[in-house]
């Protein structure tokens, strides 16, 4: 507990290895310790203890140990994995939004048109996630209508797994082309586009140029997805714990 942040250091020694003796003398296996900012000074006894980080959080760091030596630990990881959504949204007149990145994550891409997204906040779901996105960087609301595609990646960002989640969406309100209002910090353009148009930008699968005003082979192929193919189609359970479900779509989104 915070309380016990003006304890000695070395007090804290004494009783967590009384404590871990106790442990093994009742037949435990894996200790969790979490040790709040104020009391980091606790963290380099537990690291003499034998325990390891598990992961840190701003007002905490969570360690552990697994006692036994021959047996491997079953104990389970952090999250290892990030999300990212982006979203092909249709307006009334059956545009794509497009939008230009200020700064692109790759010299190749600057400049170059795209579709809106970006990463899921901790407890949103794709599509919350997306329609913030969506509404942050272009002022336009939408909402599901169902899942194009999905990218799973490895070694990514901190060496962590990522999945890129594309989702279709349709602009909300009964104007057939809604004003966009751009955040300037984030973007350097944003427009409708009508299928032709986003056809004309596309270069070749195999393009290895800057990508200045241009459209990638894989974003065009996901848009057509989008527009042509059948969709995963989300609906939300109801229950104890509560969650979107996503199922493949027989022809019409649910």
């Amino acid at each position: 507990p915070i309380s016990a942040a003006g304890s000695a250091a070395g007090r804290f020694d004494v009783e967590l290895g009384a404590a871990i003796d106790s442990a093994l003398h009742n037949g435990k296996r894996g200790l969790w310790l979490k040790v709040p900012l104020p009391c980091a000074a606790f963290v380099a006894p537990a690291v003499r203890h034998g325990f390891a980080y598990h992961h840190a959080q701003p007002d905490y760091a969570l360690l552990v140990r697994w006692l036994p030596t021959d047996l491997p630990s079953p104990l389970p990881k952090y999250a290892f994995t990030q999300i990212g959504c982006g979203g092909v949204v249709l307006n009334g007149c059956d545009e794509v939004l497009m939008v230009q990145e200020r700064v692109s994550p790759l010299p190749l891409y600057q400049d170059s048109w795209k579709l809106p997204g970006g990463l899921a906040d901790p407890g949103e779901d794709f599509a919350v996630a997306v329609a913030r996105e969506v509404f942050e960087e272009t002022g336009v609301r939408c909402v599901l209508e169902g899942i194009v595609s999905l990218r799973h990646m490895h070694g990514v960002r901190f060496g962590q797994s990522d999945l890129y989640v594309v989702i279709k969406l349709r602009t909300e309100g009964d104007e057939p082309r809604p004003p966009i209002s751009m955040d300037t910090h984030e973007l350097q353009g944003a427009r409708w586009m009508k299928r032709a148009e986003i056809e004309a930008l596309v270069v070749p699968n195999d393009y290895k140029e800057a990508l200045e005003g241009r459209v990638s082979y894989n974003n065009w192929e996901t848009i057509q997805n989008a527009l042509d193919g059948n969709l995963i189609c989300g609906k939300l359970h109801s229950g104890a714990r509560p969650c979107m479900f996503y199922t493949a779509s027989t022809g019409e989104v649910v």
